[in-house]
């Protein structure tokens, strides 16, 4: 009599087991049947900073890709010191929450704009986006944890830009990788301030001139809409 017990128990867990893991299959179906395809077209509102390929990501709301006042991750140095968005990339497509991860295949400079599509679903909602500011040492626009459009809404955000703090603000070709210096793209032995913050812009001190290369926020418009 505790045999069939115990059997009929390990049967019942059994079947159980089976019936989660058809419905997780089910639901993760469902998710990728539903993807819809946004189109993100960015336009650089900066003077004389070009805009690295952005990097954008879909998500669950409440998620972000850093936080002001925290210390940077190396992704996001390599990210504000070199442009290079690919490796924030990797880390947000192996973080539990995040959706469609891509990074646009050419950068956008001064007062032009380009474009790129990612896709979401109805549990993946929201979009984050970041991008180097060129010919800067650490600056990068960003724009964190917004919902994307319903229907055939168009909506149309702007991002400010940040200083990841992982570079000293010293304006030197040396250090500057963009198209005004070609300078060293990535410092790892250079701390910076330790934190992110809001960036001041170009003050003269080394070898970029203010009058070409400083800007105001907000840096980037960044207009989404849904194309299915």
């Amino acid at each position: 009599m505790k045999k069939s017990l115990i059997l009929g128990c390990i049967l019942c867990a059994t079947a159980l087991n089976i019936a989660n893991s058809w419905a997780s299959e089910e639901k993760e179906k469902n998710k990728n049947h539903y993807k819809l395809t946004y189109k993100i077209s960015i336009t650089n509102l900066t003077p004389g900073q070009p805009v690295t390929p952005l990097m954008a990501a879909t998500h669950r709301p409440g998620m972000s890709f850093f936080n002001a006042g925290d210390a940077p991750t190396p992704e996001l140095a390599i990210l504000a010191e070199t442009g290079n968005g690919n490796p924030m990339a990797t880390r947000l497509n192996n973080t539990q929450g995040y959706g469609d991860v891509q990074v646009g295949a050419s950068g956008t400079a001064p007062g032009e704009t380009t474009m790129m599509t990612i896709t979401a679903n109805s549990d993946r909602n929201h979009v984050s986006f970041g991008a180097m500011l060129g010919n800067t040492n650490d600056a990068f626009i960003a724009l964190r944890d917004v919902k994307l459009p319903k229907g055939k809404r168009v909506v149309t955000y702007y991002a400010d830009t940040y200083d990841a703090g992982s570079e000293t603000n010293d304006e030197s070709c040396g250090t500057v990788v963009g198209p005004a210096c070609g300078g060293e793209g990535f410092s790892p032995n250079d701390v910076g301030e330790g934190f992110m913050h809001i960036h001041n812009g170009i003050h003269g001190i080394g070898d970029l001139d203010p009058a070409i290369y400083d800007w105001r926020n907000p840096a980037a418009q960044i207009v989404i809409q849904r194309m299915n």
